[in-house]
C-alpha cells in the first residue's frame, strides 16, 4: 500500500483556521499528498483567499451548505489515493502527525481507522472527543457530567476516557471526526464514510459504530499529535439551532443503531427534559438552556418550543442551515 494520502478539509466561514491548517500541512507533512478543500457556501471571503494563496489545493465550491457529512463524502469520491484523512479546518498538524498514523495503520491489519492524540493550543490533552459509543448508560453519564456538579461520577469518567493519558497506543470505540485516517477500501466495506442524515453531529460516531460492526478496530496513536482549536464552525451557529441539530442527530443515531426500545426511551427522556426546562424557564428558575445563556425569556421560550416540536416529529424547523 502506497504512503500517498488524500486530505479532505471542509471549510465553512473558517478562512483563518483553514489557512493555518493548510500551512501546517505544507510545513510538517513529508508524505506525498493531495489536498481537497470543500467549501460549503461560505459567506466570508474564504474561497477568494484560498484561491489566491493556496494554488496547489483542489478547491470545490458548493452553492449550498450541504453540511459536514455530505461535504466529506464529496471529498472521498474525489480522492485519488487509498489513504484518506478527514481533517477539521481548526487543526494544526505537527511533525510526523500523519506519518505515524500511516505507519501504524500499515502494520495493524485489524485496524479500520486511526486518530492522533488531540491537544489544546497550550499543549494539554484534549478530552471529550474520543469517548465510548452511545448507549442508555452513556447518555445518563453524559447528562450527569454536563448538567450536574458531579464531575467525578464513575460512568462519566469511563465514557469520556478521563482516566487516560494516552501515553501508549490505545484502542478506542469512537474516532473523533477532528482527524481520522482510514482507507477507501474500508469506507466501501462499511457502506460509506458519513451518514448524511447526520449533517453536523454524530456522523463520526456512526462511522465508528459501523467499523465495530465489521470487526475493525480504531486506535489512538500515541506518537501522533494534533492541535485542535475546537468548534470553529459550530460556534457561529445560533445556540438553539445547534441544540436542535444535536437532539435530532441523537434520535436518528439511536433509532438506526441501538434498537427501537433504546430509541424510544431516549426520545421520551429528551422530551421530558426539554419540557421541564421550558416550564422552569417560564417560572424564571433557570438561566440557561442546555448550557446556552438565556438572554431574553420570551424568545427563549419560543425557540425552546420550536425545538420540542422538532424533536417530537423529528423534522428540522430551521430552513436554510443545511441544504437537502
Amino acid at each position: 500500500m502506497s504512503n500517498k494520502i488524500s486530505l479532505i478539509i471542509v471549510n465553512w466561514n473558517t478562512k483563518k483556521y483553514t489557512a493555518s491548517c493548510l500551512k501546517s500541512i505544507y510545513q510538517n507533512c513529508s508524505l506525498k499528498n493531495e489536498i481537497i478543500a470543500i467549501d460549503n457556501n461560505s459567506t466570508d471571503d474564504s474561497v477568494l483567499y484560498l484561491k489566491r494563496h493556496f494554488l496547489k489545493i483542489r478547491l470545490v465550491q458548493n452553492k449550498k451548505n450541504y453540511g459536514y457529512a455530505k461535504a466529506n463524502n464529496q471529498g472521498v469520491r474525489l480522492a485519488k489515493n487509498e489513504f484518506v484523512v478527514i481533517l477539521n479546518p481548526d487543526t494544526q498538524i505537527k511533525k510526523n502527525t500523519l506519518e505515524e498514523l500511516v505507519k501504524f495503520y500499515k502494520t495493524h491489519p485489524s485496524v479500520g481507522a486511526v486518530v492522533p492524540k488531540l491537544l489544546n493550543p497550550d499543549g494539554s490533552i484534549q478530552y471529550y472527543y474520543h469517548r465510548k459509543l452511545p448507549s442508555l448508560k452513556n447518555q445518563v453519564a453524559s447528562f450527569i457530567y454536563n448538567y450536574t456538579s458531579f464531575k467525578k461520577f464513575r460512568w462519566s469518567q469511563e465514557l469520556f476516557l478521563l482516566d487516560q493519558k494516552f501515553e501508549n497506543d490505545t484502542k478506542i470505540e469512537q474516532a473523533a471526526g477532528v482527524c481520522i485516517l482510514t482507507t477507501k477500501s474500508v469506507i466501501k466495506k462499511i457502506g460509506g464514510l458519513f451518514d448524511e442524515k447526520l449533517p453536523i453531529f454524530l456522523n463520526d460516531v456512526d462511522f465508528s459504530y459501523r467499523l465495530k460492526k465489521h470487526n475493525l478496530d480504531i486506535f489512538l496513536v500515541a506518537s501522533s499529535h494534533l492541535v485542535h482549536h475546537r468548534s470553529s464552525s459550530t460556534d457561529k451557529l445560533d445556540p438553539y439551532t445547534l441544540r436542535q441539530e444535536a437532539i435530532l442527530s441523537t434520535l436518528h443515531y439511536f433509532r438506526k443503531n441501538n434498537g427501537f426500545l433504546s430509541y424510544l426511551v431516549v426520545k421520551t427522556l429528551l422530551l421530558f427534559f426539554m419540557l421541564s426546562i421550558l416550564v422552569l424557564t417560564f417560572l424564571g428558575l433557570v438561566k440557561s438552556y442546555l448550557m446556552a445563556p438565556i438572554i431574553d425569556k420570551k424568545t427563549s421560550i419560543e425557540l425552546q418550543w420550536q425545538n420540542i416540536k422538532a424533536a417530537s416529529c423529528e423534522k428540522r424547523s430551521h430552513p436554510g442551515l443545511i441544504a437537502g
